[in-house]
């Protein structure tokens, strides 16, 4: 018998700014394998207004190990940009094939945006897919608006309560052979080290039930927003920045290594990437046929206003990579059986396929078979939550002591030149002269050690009296 366990929460609106009413419904007792119709009806007084029909199916438990199982994959998806996306994702879920769809981070640009009515217009660019089959979520960047709210609100995931707490946006569950992971990205750019230990923790137990089960979910699947890994231009933070940048990388790569987690997808760069099995950016081998471990795959490029992140040069880890080719493609990852995955991603205009690889994995399960954290067998110490602030402390130090470095070295070399008289290029670069009076200096790219700025005059700037040099 169908059950069906509505909870509703009352308040300010999280849409627009008036009394209304949200409510999450939960439906229990769902047969396999059925195709269930409904449709959303509100009444007040004798007005009644209502949805058109809906309709979902649920996953055959049967068939699920025989047949292929598939799901669509991406991230970086906006209201506007990505409209050339919607119905090319309308379609793909209206063909029936697919299990659920992934959204890694990073909705509408922004949920919260206009008093939250750019989220409403992209829930109702999502509902014809969102309607049909499970819209799963992990969040970007782009959702950390007062502590995640319109995120929280407007989604609801398992395993966790709604209104989503920013204490809980992390998650798992099993599907067929998979077992899938949701994480957070963004706990390692709060300032809250608590919630990076609270998923940490969670992490760690979720992964080593996982192992048990291997034999039922030979696959997981790990996703999360930011990259560990990637080699775009714009690296700063996210992925490829430097020893002090690589906080999510530091947080779970050790994790994931150890775990054996067998595929990483990612978003937030806006373009696409697929590396090589690697760890501790050592390549294992240049083929997917019984991974050491962990392929990292990047699919931001759904659609976002901020364009393309060009892609700068190529690392030795990363076996595909497209940028202006990518905007506006999504992934399809498809489980054929317990030892083949295939990741696909495909392009909207034009509809072409732009990577497909596929993973041949004969040996699930941990990769240090060693590690036993109730004994105390721990050589990478995954068995404790990694302490990162050390990284965020000193790049705070850093970002605020290289500003203080350069103005006083300006400072110094302004000094310096007007106690001479005057002006003498330094690296050919910055001059200084007290005939300006436009701050005293100007930029100067003339290889000339000396300088009469009223023949050099860069930027048009008027001298306010003749100078002997």
């Amino acid at each position: 018998m169908l059950s069906i366990d509505i909870v509703s929460f009352s308040g300010i609106c999280v849409v627009i700014r008036f009394s209304c009413t949200s409510v999450v419904t939960r439906l229990q007792g769902l047969l396999s394998g059925c195709t269930y119709y409904y449709k959303i009806q509100q009444s007040s007084g004798q007005e009644v207004a209502e949805s058109q029909v809906f309709n979902f199916w649920t996953i055959t438990q049967s068939q699920n190990k025989v047949k292929p199982q598939k799901y669509l994959v991406y991230g970086d998806l906006g209201q506007e940009a990505g409209k050339p996306t919607f119905p090319v994702l309308k379609e793909e879920v209206e063909s029936g094939q697919y299990e659920t769809i992934w959204h890694v981070g990073d909705f509408a640009y922004d949920l919260f945006d206009e008093g939250g009515k750019r989220g409403d217009h992209f829930l109702l660019e999502i509902e014809q897919i969102a309607a049909r089959i499970p819209y799963m979520t992990s969040p970007g960047n782009h959702e950390i608006q007062n502590s995640f709210h319109h995120y929280g609100t407007r989604f609801s995931m398992p395993g966790t309560t709604w209104p989503m707490p920013v204490t809980k946006l992390w998650y798992s569950y099993n599907i067929g052979l998979v077992h899938f992971i949701s994480y957070s990205t963004e706990v390692f750019f709060s300032d809250n080290q608590v919630h990076v230990c609270k998923q940490y923790d969670w992490l760690l137990r979720d992964l080593t039930e996982a192992n048990e089960n291997r034999d039922k979910q030979p696959w997981i699947v790990a996703m999360g927003h930011r990259p560990m890994y990637c080699s775009n231009r714009d690296i700063r933070e996210d992925c490829f920045g430097g020893p002090l940048h690589y906080w999510v990388r530091n947080g779970l790569e050790d994790l994931f290594h150890s775990q054996g987690v067998d595929l990483i997808i990612q978003a937030h760069e806006h373009s696409y990437e697929r590396s090589w099995p690697m760890y501790r950016e050592e390549v294992t081998a240049k083929n997917y046929i019984n991974p050491e471990a962990s392929v990292h795959v990047t699919s931001g490029a759904a659609g976002s206003f901020e364009g393309v992140d060009k892609m700068g040069k190529p690392e030795h880890w990363s076996a595909f990579r497209a940028d202006d080719k990518s905007f506006h493609s999504f992934g399809k990852l498809i489980i054929h059986n317990q030892t083949h995955i295939q990741f696909i991603q495909e392009t909207v205009k034009p509809r072409a396929e732009l990577d497909n690889f596929w993973i041949v994995q004969h040996n699930h399960g941990p990769r240090i078979q060693e590690l036993d954290c109730q004994t105390g067998e721990d050589p990478l110490n995954i068995c404790r939550c990694p302490a990162l602030y050390h990284y965020a402390t000193v790049s705070i130090v850093v970002g605020i002591t290289v500003p203080i470095v350069v103005l006083v070295t300006l400072f110094l070399t302004v000094y310096v030149c007007r106690k001479r008289g005057r002006c003498r290029c330094f690296d050919q670069t910055i001059c200084c002269s007290k005939l300006y009076s436009w701050n005293s200096w100007t930029v100067k790219f003339k290889s000339k050690k000396y300088f009469n700025p009223l023949e050099y005059d860069t930027y048009n700037l008027v001298a306010t009296k003749d100078v002997e040099l």
